[in-house]
């Protein structure tokens, strides 16, 4: 019998379309909108390259190279992601439903992911099964699932490129078979390159895994080892899935060498060096070594990073449900701990590159770049990782917990919470999205009555929020993080017309709270049933 239809692989097709139809349901019931913020602006982008606008963006929502024109290339965000929203909204219409269509399939094959990296962790059929449930209704996975976001994509390139580069490690597999695994990895992890820039973690993840294996061979016979395998094939491998990652992105970094000047985002340098997190709004500004010991003392510069570590532990374990954080925990301690065994060591060795992954992210961004783990980015990553922790779980409950009925209990449990807390997740937040989407029309319903300005032909607005306000029809600036003066000055250089407040700027808060006055200002209209106000002002 061929192996897809022997009934594991049958069970497991069937949870994978059990994760279709959830989020399929889901997104009928509830899904309105592809999600606030970054899944938003990747909506956007879609919506653009449909219209034959290729990676341009009509807002600008940052300022580390200022751009020439409120339309221009674009020059932070990776592609990926955009044209996967793209792609069906090409041949079935700009829609929602249709941007998040690959994004329904792709979170529907994660369990697929989570059933093989549980195989290669030696787990029997039944409890690779079980990991495959479990992310079948991780309510993060599935909320991810139903945005236009780069979670999902990401988290299926890499953790495909994790589990082929340890299922080509055995000695077992044919040596033309091992080049081409490996070339298929690492194209793989180019994908994940050109859609998160953290992408880049898996090729040092690479070198840490040989060495890991290197420390493991005299208990390793079925890896290949630089040892048992030579340490030039070793090398060679490593050459062959870094290049071949390299290959992939290349015609983006031209494309960027051409459009931006830089290979990657203007922010990349700068990022290192932020003192708040509202540094990402700086006007033109360079961030350097002197200018963040300037703004904060050294308590407060390693204070920030223990927190951001505290934020990240606490995170990681949240976002894991009610039983798989002490499981999944408990299975890395047990791996260590029987480390001496044959067996737990090829254990070690299949999540070696996952727990290396995550360990490089956990520093480069609690200690590295604090201020995109503030700002979510971490999160994101970890997130990504899901389909191949859980199975160190699975690990855990199967060594733990005695008896087979025991054990389908406690699994049936973690699924119900699980499930139930993914619909209600989905629910909360298209809820709240929605409120925010009202409130985002009737500014533009209001926007629509005023006075062209600038006579430029469009109402351009200076906001908080630009993805958001492109969804519903307008251009946009995000306000500066700057002092008055030059954030009046930048308005005027982008030709805005008025100011939506509030404007989360503690530079115009107490004009726009009415607790000072300046007549450069001048409050127009207060857009009903909201929180939001429209301001005109005097250069």
């Amino acid at each position: 019998m061929p192996k897809i239809l022997r009934p594991p692989m049958v069970r497991l097709l069937f949870i994978c379309m059990l994760a279709l139809l959830m989020r399929a349901a889901l997104m009928s019931a509830w899904v309105r909108h592809p999600g606030i913020a970054d899944p938003n602006h990747y909506y956007n982008m879609g919506v653009r390259l449909v219209e034959g606008h290729g990676f341009t963006i009509d807002y600008i929502w940052q300022y580390n190279a200022p751009p020439a024109s409120i339309v221009h290339p674009e020059e932070h965000w990776m592609p990926l992601t955009a044209a996967l929203a793209a792609i069906p909204m090409a041949w079935n219409g700009i829609s929602v439903p249709s941007a998040l269509l690959l994004f329904m399939v792709m979170g529907s094959a994660l369990p697929a992911v989570s059933y093989w990296g549980a195989r290669q962790l030696h787990l029997a059929p039944n409890p690779a099964l079980w990991a495959a449930a479990a992310c079948a209704v991780m309510p993060e996975l599935v909320l991810n699932s139903l945005r236009t976001d780069t979670t999902i994509p990401f988290s299926l390139l890499v953790c495909l490129s994790i589990c082929l580069v340890v299922y080509a490690s055995k000695t077992t597999v044919r040596p033309t078979r091992r080049w081409l695994v490996f070339i298929v990895a690492g194209a793989l992890a180019g994908l994940s390159y050109l859609t998160r820039n953290d992408g880049i973690l898996l090729l040092p993840m690479m070198f840490g895994y040989w060495l890991i294996l290197r420390l493991l061979w005299r208990s390793l016979p079925d890896a290949l080892t630089i040892l048992s395998g030579g340490r030039r094939l070793a090398a060679a491998l490593t050459v062959v899935y870094t290049v071949t990652a390299i290959l992939v992105a290349v015609p983006w970094l031209i494309r960027n060498l051409n459009e931006i000047g830089s290979l990657g985002s203007p922010e990349t340098t700068d990022m290192f060096f932020f003192t708040h997190h509202n540094d990402h709004y700086a006007f033109g500004r360079a961030f350097t070594l002197e200018t963040m010991l300037a703004a904060q003392t050294p308590q407060e510069i390693i204070g920030k990073r223990l927190f951001e570590m505290a934020a990240a532990v606490k995170m990681m374990v949240t976002s894991l449900g009610v039983v798989l954080p002490v499981a999944v925990a408990g299975g890395v301690l047990l791996l260590l701990l029987t480390r001496r065994d044959p067996v737990s060591r090829a254990r070690l060795r299949a999540t070696a590159p996952t727990l290396l992954l995550l360990a490089g992210g956990f520093v480069a961004y609690t200690v590295f770049i604090p201020y995109k783990a503030q700002a979510g980015s971490f999160k994101k990553f970890f997130l990504a990782l899901l389909p191949l922790l859980i199975p160190i779980g699975a690990y855990a409950i199967e060594r733990m917990v005695a008896g087979s009925i025991a054990r389908t209990r406690l699994w049936l449990m973690t699924l119900v919470l699980l499930a139930a807390f993914a619909v209600d997740t989905v629910r909360l937040d298209q809820q709240q999205t929605s409120r925010y989407l009202a409130s985002m029309e009737r500014v533009a319903a209001v926007a629509r009555t005023m006075v062209d300005r600038n006579r430029d032909g469009q109402i351009i607005l200076m906001a908080q929020d630009p993805f958001m306000l492109r969804y519903v029809g307008y251009s946009s600036i995000m306000y500066p993080w700057e002092d008055v003066d030059t954030i009046l000055q930048i308005a005027q250089r982008y030709g805005v017309d008025y100011l939506l407040f509030p404007p989360d700027r503690p530079q115009l808060d107490p004009i726009a709270n009415e607790e000072e006055t300046d007549p450069r200002f001048v409050e127009e209209v207060r857009v009903r049933g909201t929180d939001f106000s429209i301001w005109s002002y005097t250069p």
